[in-house]
């Protein structure tokens, strides 16, 4: 029988929690895309083509994908505590960087990074809903994604800086030991409730969740819609730095700081995420808007080294590549029968289905470039992946709360999810 826990006041010890969360959220920001602009010093350093150094991102996507449903069973059977701290550990692994001495080494780290931090995200959605009743939910996961926001904008604007001073393969050791240090304050100040405050207590975990959240339509829609814009974000952003430098004659360094112009608005974007859907009470608007508006600036970003063009492109291409993301986090928690290890499932689903495409665009559009000697193609192919958010938003259920009341039929089943 389940049992909601409504009733059950949310401690004030959430926020020390919650800090600890999001300090881990910052470290996987600040290395998950970092190799991008040093993608040119990588590539005369080991002696390596466009595609293979493509593998350092749509390989970390593929095992990013590939992990996060294990690390979602990982959550819902041994508890969220006991995934977080292992996936943290493992996304350090970037602190072993210095003894990369050819790039299978690094691309070991890297999988280990993404794999852990895989463990972390399919650890989330139960370790906010432990702590958080279920209206504060929006604005915690949004607060999360601002965290991975953060942490790619430092990077991307300051790892040629660093790199520059002490070495591309120390600059990456930075970056992971942010996420060592993360791991050892989670240790100190994290622990799990007596009670869980968002979520009702729900049946045991058993192996037929993952087969009910890999047959939920809702939760497949979400997932290829996130697929299409992450395959539109992770497929540019990971090129921008060497096409800049390369096509437009910009340094390392300028190319680096312009890029982060998407991760610093990705901020912004991800704080609206969290602000907005709670003052409309709605979850759809945002991934549709996203999914509109997201192939115009994926096309000013490259098409003119104008400022008046390039600029407000990569602003509007940060802002509406996050604002939906703190949505399409929130729905699952709030899908009709949802328990923390139903919600933990759903969205290890649907990021597994979406982060697949970030494997293969990054390394679409390197191959392309190898083939034909220019970025564009692969580019503009970019340009159309986004519209798969405005058919996902269009024909997922709507679960704000003012939505809710058209689903309360639905609700009456607690296990049709």
């Amino acid at each position: 029988m389940t049992t909601a826990t409504g009733t059950v006041q949310a401690p004030r010890y959430r926020f020390v929690v919650e800090g600890a969360l999001l300090w881990i959220q910052v470290a996987m920001g600040l290395s998950f895309i970092a190799v991008a602009p040093l993608f040119p010093l990588i590539i005369e350093d080991y002696g390596i083509d466009n595609a293979t150094a493509s593998l350092l991102i749509g390989g970390t996507a593929l095992a990013f994908a590939l992990s996060t449903i294990p690390g979602g069973l990982i959550a819902a059977k041994f508890g969220w505590w006991r995934a977080t701290f292992f996936g943290g550990l493992l996304m350090s692994a970037m602190v072993l960087s210095p003894f990369a001495a050819n790039f299978t080494i690094l691309l070991t780290l890297r999988l280990m990074f993404a794999a852990g931090g895989a463990t972390v995200m399919g650890a989330l959605p139960s370790a906010v809903m432990s702590w958080f009743p279920l209206r504060e939910l929006p604005v915690v996961n949004g607060t999360n994604i601002v965290g991975q926001s953060i942490g790619v904008t430092i990077s991307v604007f300051s790892v040629a800086f660093i790199a520059d001073l002490v070495g591309w393969r120390e600059s990456l050791m930075v970056f992971g030991l942010v996420g060592l240090v993360g791991v050892g304050v989670f240790v100190m100040l994290a622990r799990t409730p007596e009670v869980p405050v968002g979520a009702p207590v729900g049946t045991p975990f058993s192996l037929g969740m993952l087969g009910a959240a890999a047959r939920h339509v809702p939760t497949l829609l979400l997932g290829v819609g996130v697929a299409g814009g992450v395959a539109a974000f992770i497929g540019l952003n990971s090129w921008l730095p060497t096409y800049y430098q390369q096509e437009w004659g910009w340094t390392l360094e300028r190319a680096g700081q312009v890029v982060a112009i998407p991760s610093f608005f990705g901020i912004v974007g991800s704080l609206a995420g969290s602000a907005l859907p709670v003052g409309i009470g709605l979850r759809r608007p945002l991934i549709i808007l996203a999914g509109a508006l997201m192939p115009i600036a994926v096309f000013g970003s490259f098409i003119s080294e104008s400022p008046l063009i390039l600029f407000p492109s990569l602003a509007l291409l940060g802002f509406v590549s996050w604002i939906h993301f703190p949505s399409v986090i929130t729905m699952p928690m709030e899908f009709p029968g949802a328990t923390l290890e139903r919600a933990t499932l759903s969205v290890a689903t649907l990021l597994t289905i979406g982060n697949v495409s970030g494997f293969f665009s990054p390394l679409m559009v390197g191959f392309l470039r190898d083939q034909t000697g220019s970025f564009s193609l692969g580019f503009t192919i970019c340009i159309f992946f986004p519209l798969t958010l405005v058919v996902a938003g269009l024909l997922v259920p709507e679960t704000g709360p003012r939505g809710r009341p058209r689903r309360a039929a639905a609700a009456e089943n607690l296990d049709e999810f």
